[in-house]
């Protein structure tokens, strides 16, 4: 039967794993594999690649994931045979900082309200993939150019230039300071240039150090090693803002990322309203 077929494929693509679904489905994995075969010959393409190591979706099942995955999901829900546990769990990933400061609250109130939820959280830099990689819902920082994704705008991140209290204080910096002084100071930076609201590029001429993370810019500013750019929300004790007259860095957006408005499960819909009203 066509619908066995597609709930076995769901289960699979879920997983990424043709033993994890036997194991789920409580099913041989041998079954599994041949009617997961059956299934390509029936439509006639490919599925998944598969080593000896991993299984991945192929851009055919990506598609076919898309458009299945809520029709079955609900027909399991009516039936009464789902795996509840697999069934509720929302897979998230966010920033590392994110999830420290705004986001992992929020996440942690919505798991409170919504016993019958479990969330799996990868807090990240990295731009994980939603089928590959399993994921039901990203939190990412604009701007983003995926137009194959739903993305939602949830809010507005501030950021200001900052440094540590001594360094402040080693550099006079306590009032505002011009324009041109500001490129003199010894600077932490990202591999992203410092924009300003103006759209205009400010260009360290001593870069102290450079970092990968916002972890380490903060770090560092805290131990005085020089002065950034980080989200206002991250300055708290041991840094000061430096107010630069004439340069305001840019704002950026935090958004929620989903592949498919249509198929959104009623979970992830939910998460996404909570934190959107949060």
């Amino acid at each position: 039967m066509i619908y066995n077929d597609l709930a076995l494929f769901t289960a699979v693509a879920r997983h990424l794993s043709f033993s994890e679904a036997a194991a789920r489905l409580d099913i041989p994995l041998s079954r599994v594999s041949r009617r997961i075969a059956e299934l390509e010959d029936h439509l006639g393409v490919k599925l998944f690649e598969r080593t000896t190591r991993k299984v991945r979706l192929t851009e055919e099942g990506r598609r076919l994931m898309d458009r299945c995955q809520g029709p079955v999901e609900a027909l399991q829900e009516i039936a009464g045979f789902a795996d509840v546990a697999g069934r509720q769990t929302i897979r998230i990933t966010a920033p590392p900082v994110a999830v420290q400061s705004r986001i992992g609250p929020m996440l942690l109130d919505f798991a409170q309200a919504h016993s019958g939820v479990r969330l799996d959280v990868t807090a990240t830099n990295e731009i994980l993939d939603f089928f590959r990689d399993n994921i039901d819902l990203a939190f990412r920082v604009g701007p983003l150019d995926d137009s194959s994704l739903v993305i939602r705008r949830l809010w507005t991140l501030e950021y200001c230039f900052c440094a540590g209290d001594g360094f402040v204080a080693e550099h006079d910096l306590q009032d505002a300071i011009s324009r041109d002084r500001l490129p003199q100071l010894p600077a932490l930076v990202s591999r992203q240039p410092w924009l300003m609201r103006t759209g205009e590029q400010i260009k360290p001429s001593i870069i102290a150090h450079e970092f990968d993370t916002l972890d380490m810019l903060d770090g560092a500013a805290q131990r005085n090693m020089g002065i950034t750019i980080l989200p206002r929300d991250m300055v708290g004790a041991g840094l000061c803002e430096v107010s630069v007259d004439g340069a305001i860095p840019i704002t950026r957006d935090m958004y929620a990322l989903y592949p498919s408005r249509r198929l959104l499960p009623a979970r992830v819909r939910n998460l996404i309203d909570f934190v959107t009203l949060s």
